[in-house]
């Protein structure tokens, strides 16, 4: 061992490497104890940007096998060939490699017999960064192995974190279909931004929506990381830290971006009225290619949250349209109740009860509304009578059930073809006696069920122009006395069970009568 380091003798003192902060990981395995002291000497005060290093030693190829077992932050390891056997450090290197698939950690041989593994044939072989005789080691060319490699280990990492960042905003790309899923995208593509910029992990990303005739101007937070990430669920200017509501107030105003000592501030106008503010801070000033990048970011996605709420617009346009048909049906039959909206959330209630998939419960809330739509083309005689239908006009009235397939049916959309089924569904009955078509049991779609049942128990607690508002114990007799002949009885179960929630409906929201 008095060759090694022999041109630079180290200090006879060595100081203590302070381990609380963060620091590189440097694993020794060697055999040879002088090797781990005198290491350590020789790289005692060392520091690569900022940080220190930690000193792991392993005395053998299996010490180094179950320190690398147990740690993932390895930045550098310098391994002797000959340990308990004469290739023990090949072995551990091909582990590190093939078993654990560690291809980030930075490999390099070291060896004081160097016939025993000739350096041609180890760099060939093996998945190692360098191969070093111990005689050649000098203080000096230590630590210059050390910042090349530790610089290596570092550009790996951000590769790996850009490329792990890249797969997160791919994968929220694919599912960007609502502004909630909008906000995931925007987290991380905002992740991802500020890894490729080596910048502060704290930024936010907000939208201030224009005033209108119905409200007021707005802004929510789609966006948020690192000190921020509490602010990420919608909210508002008023809530946001008081300095970063201010300068956003000024960006706002001069509407531009703008630079501050510790902080800068991105402005984008959307084609649609709204602004668009990203704010991330920095601990130097960004050079101009990294500000244009930001700028980047905050139009595409300012361009993607447009084009989303321009599609919630016109899904929720449908949805009123739903809603507007079918009380236009219930105001021609001259009911002024509610039915509509509570048939719409009673079919989403027992819908989930039946434990549907979510995205089926949804279609389902908004079609069922539609149940009744073929009625627009029922005489009003037949649908004002006050008294009994006789048989012709009964026969007519049960038409609109495949009126309301007529209607409905033309159109693609899911939401539409669903309330189709639901019409021409919703008067079948379990044991077949219903109509139009007679289906029977598991035949009847589950959609027009679960329509059927919510149907019948809110409209007989209603009042019409053929009866008067049942009393809830006779409700709740009549449904558990269809329960498998008129209604499917799993569905009947679950309603029973769950009673005073689908009453609760009535009193949410009441009938205009009953004021």
């Amino acid at each position: 061992m008095e060759m090694l380091f022999a041109d630079e003798a180290p200090p006879a003192n060595p100081v203590a490497n302070p381990l609380g902060k963060r620091s590189w990981c440097v694993l020794m395995v060697d055999d040879d104890t002088e090797v781990h002291t005198v290491t350590r000497l020789a790289l005692r005060n060392f520091e690569f940007q900022g940080q220190e290093l930690e000193l792991l030693s392993a005395y053998s190829a299996k010490e180094g096998q179950v320190i690398f077992e147990g740690r993932d932050d390895i930045a550098l390891a310098i391994v002797d060939v000959v340990m308990e056997t004469e290739h023990a450090g090949l072995d551990l290197v091909r582990y590190v490699r093939n078993t654990l698939e560690n291809h980030r950690t930075r490999l390099v041989m070291r060896t004081g017999q160097p016939g025993q593994a000739p350096q041609d044939q180890v760099i060939r072989d093996y998945d190692i960064d360098d191969y070093k005789e111990k005689t050649e080691m000098t203080i000096q060319k230590l630590r210059t192995l050390l910042y090349s490699k530790l610089r290596a280990y570092r550009d790996l990492c951000v590769i790996e974190e850009q490329r792990d960042g890249l797969t997160r905003v791919l994968r929220a790309t694919e599912k960007v279909q609502t502004s909630e899923s909008l906000t995931l995208f925007a987290t991380a593509v905002l992740e991802q931004l500020t890894s490729l910029l080596h910048l502060d992990i704290s930024a936010l990303y907000c939208t201030v929506l224009p005033a209108t005739h119905a409200r007021l101007q707005s802004s929510r937070t789609l966006a948020a990381t690192g000190a921020y990430v509490k602010y990420s669920t919608g909210t508002q200017f008023d809530d946001l830290p008081p300095l970063v509501a201010q300068r956003f107030q000024k960006v706002l105003t001069a509407k531009a971006p703008l630079h501050f000592d510790d902080a800068y501030v991105v402005y984008n106008a959307g084609n649609r009225g709204a602004s668009n503010l990203l704010y991330v801070t920095h601990a130097s000033t960004l050079e101009k290619l990294d500000r244009q990048l930001l700028e980047i970011y905050t139009q595409s996605v300012a361009v993607t949250f447009e084009n989303i709420n321009l599609q919630e617009d016109l899904r929720e346009t449908q949805k009123e349209l739903v809603y507007i048909l079918a009380d236009a049906v219930e105001a021609r039959s001259k009911e002024t109740g509610a039915h509509v909206k509570r048939v719409a959330l009673g079919s989403e209630m027992l819908a989930r009860l039946c434990g549907l998939p979510e995205d089926q419960i949804l279609l389902i809330k908004h079609a069922s509304p539609l149940h009744d739509i073929g009625k627009v083309a029922i005489p009003d005689a037949i649908l004002h009578k006050p008294g009994k239908l006789d048989a012709k006009e009964w026969e007519l009235m049960q038409r609109h059930a495949q009126f309301g397939l007529d209607i409905l049916q033309k159109s693609d959309r899911p939401l539409m073809r669903l309330g189709a089924e639901i019409a021409i569904t919703h008067h079948e009955k379990w044991d077949g006696t219903g109509y139009p078509n007679g289906l029977r049991g598991g035949d009847i779609p589950i959609s027009g069920r679960i329509t059927a049942l919510i149907d019948v128990f809110d409209a007989l607690g209603s009042r019409r122009s053929y009866k008067g508002a049942w009393s809830d114990e006779q409700v709740a007799q009549h449904i558990h006395a269809g329960s498998g002949n008129q209604f499917d009885p799993h569905l009947v179960e679950l309603l029973m069970a769950n009673l005073d929630a689908f009453r609760a409906l009535r009193h949410q929201y009441p009938d205009l009568e009953e004021h």
